[in-house]
């Protein structure tokens, strides 16, 4: 009798103190706030990470207490304790929490001097048998060329079991660089101003994009599973350069580990910021339904990308581009890869999240289609060459596998070899696009690609003026037989569910990300079959 009027005590959240809940009022003289929101992510069974971040601190540490409960009314207290927020990491916080439930919807806040955080809502991974799950799939988030209205729509949604963020979550440009032509008429100029080289900038940078209240509320609805792309660190980046750094930025290596440390600190990532070895290619399992398997194709092991000059022959450039010694994911992680898909074989899908277009995409001739007077974002002389170019039918960008045609098909024998139904996710060309994976000289694909657009980031329609519009996309369809769905004009996220029977990708586009008013409707169903993962995606 006694312990079961103890266990009721504990569950009512009566017990205050053994719970290690904080006895508080609200102090509205308090000078700290929590500016940037609450955020959760990397669940597994029993832990979660949860984070925040402190404003109004000047300099000395902060006492945080945070909490997990079972309840949105946070009485049912399940974890709780102390942190402080510190200078050295940016006045953020980063908690990883064990000892949970698992396959449990939970709740968690933070409270400094009184002042309480947004309430957040979070996810523990489930375990055995599992019927179904459902993510959403975004990429590609830049905070200046329009509204996050594909995040406002994800934190409508309360079937979601995480959201998979494939990477550009912030960009490092600054006024006047890409994407910024309508910054200041939305209301939506980068801070700073200028190109983020340092660790303080890129500090900035990551504090303004989590002042949206778009953004804010997806991370209060979800937890996130994120990796990084290239404008995190600097565009069209490998392990040991990038395109858009230069001598007069300072070295490249101050500059990387720079911009991974405010990821690390920024994101609900697990770990913390290792220079160039830091890793975030690690794995998820949900129950027997599932393995995410989440990769650093950017990074980690990246060779740089094919270096092609318009003075080579055809020929030439073909042979840059077979060099097999050109990797995309190191040895290290391409071992680490193989052994995670043979852990995953107790799961019916294996899905893979990277940032770059896997399926080999070849340009059509491209003069019948764009009109050279139209409006656009790229220079003539720009699109005159792209179009000279494009009567060589060229693979449409080098920065995605297709420039690491080998290490491709090494990837595909693996996946053959090893996985059952794999699904690969992509990011970073700001299209929707569907692809039947196929291996060079084989017939039957060994996997299929899902792409979702971008969140914000300008489109491929937005640079190539069309005569009538989606005329090049036909023909791009019309010379790669293995694409299934290609949309170049919209932003959006893309829903993707999975049962036992089938996966499906679901393309939720938008309108506008330059009005506060849009509408948003589903564009495209395309579903494969489990144990069919041959005869390759179709409409649903």
């Amino acid at each position: 009798m006694l312990r079961r009027h103890f266990v009721q005590l504990l569950v009512s959240g009566i017990l205050f103190v053994a719970l290690g809940r904080v006895p508080r009022k609200a102090n509205a003289a308090s000078p700290y706030a929590f500016r940037h929101g609450v955020a959760s992510g990397d669940p597994l069974a029993d832990s979660v990470i949860i984070w925040t971040r402190v404003s109004g601190s000047t300099g000395e540490p902060v006492r945080v207490f945070w909490q997990v409960a079972a309840d949105a009314a946070m009485r049912a207290i399940l974890r709780s304790g102390e942190i402080n927020a510190v200078r050295e990491h940016d006045f953020t916080v980063k908690v990883d929490v064990g000892d949970l439930p698992a396959g449990q919807q939970l709740y968690f806040r933070f409270i400094a001097d009184g002042v309480e955080s947004t309430l957040g809502k979070t996810r523990t991974l489930p375990s055995g048998e599992l019927d179904s799950a459902r993510f959403a799939v975004v990429t590609c988030s830049n905070y200046p060329a329009g509204y996050f209205h594909a995040y406002r729509e994800i934190a409508n949604r309360d079937d979601l079991d995480a959201v998979i963020h494939l990477g550009d979550y912030i960009y490092e440009y600054g006024l006047g660089g890409y994407a910024t032509e309508r910054a200041e008429e939305l209301g939506r100029v980068p801070d700073p101003a200028r190109e983020i080289t340092s660790l303080g900038d890129y500090r900035r940078r990551h504090a303004q994009y989590k002042t949206d209240k778009d953004l804010q509320a997806m991370h209060a609805q979800h937890p996130m599973i994120a990796i990084w792309d290239d404008h995190e660190i600097c565009n069209d980046s490998w392990r040991t350069g990038a395109e858009n750094h230069n001598d007069g930025e300072g070295r490249w290596s101050r500059r990387r580990d720079a911009a991974i440390q405010a990821y690390f600190e920024w994101m609900p990532i697990r770990g913390v910021a290792r220079g160039k070895r830091s890793r975030i290619f690690r794995d998820f399992r949900y129950g027997n339904l599932l393995s995410v398997i989440m990769l650093d194709t950017r990074m980690y092991g990246r060779d740089r990308q094919p270096q092609t000059t318009p003075e080579m022959s055809v020929e030439m450039v073909n042979g840059v581009l077979g060099d097999r010694k050109r990797r995309m994911l190191g040895k290290r992680q391409e071992r680490w890869f193989r052994e995670s898909l043979q852990r995953a074989r107790g799961t019916t899908w294996q899905v893979i999240g990277q940032q770059v277009l896997v399926a080999p995409v070849k340009v059509p001739d491209l003069e019948p289609f764009v009109n050279l007077d139209g409006p656009s974002s790229a220079p003539r002389d720009v699109l005159e060459y792209t179009i000279a170019m494009s009567k060589y039918n060229p693979p449409m960008e080098l920065d995605t596998w297709d420039g690491y045609a080998a290490a491709r098909e090494d990837m595909f024998a693996d996946l053959a070899e090893f996985a059952t139904n794999p699904l690969i996710l992509s990011g970073d060309l700001h299209t929707s696009i569907a692809a039947n994976l196929v291996p060079a000289n084989a017939q039957e694909p060994v996997a299929v690609e899902f792409m979702p657009s971008s969140v914000s980031s300008p489109g491929i329609s937005e640079y190539l003026p069309e005569h009538r519009p989606g005329s090049a996309s036909e023909a791009t369809l019309e010379l790669n037989p293995d694409l299934q769905y290609l949309e170049t004009t919209r932003r959006g996220w893309l829903c993707l569910s999975l049962t036992t029977e089938e996966c499906t990708g679901e393309w939720h586009l938008l309108d506008t990300v330059h009005s506060r008013e849009y509408s948003s409707s589903v564009d495209r169903r395309l579903s494969v079959a489990s144990g069919r993962m041959a005869d390759g995606l179709y409409d649903s």
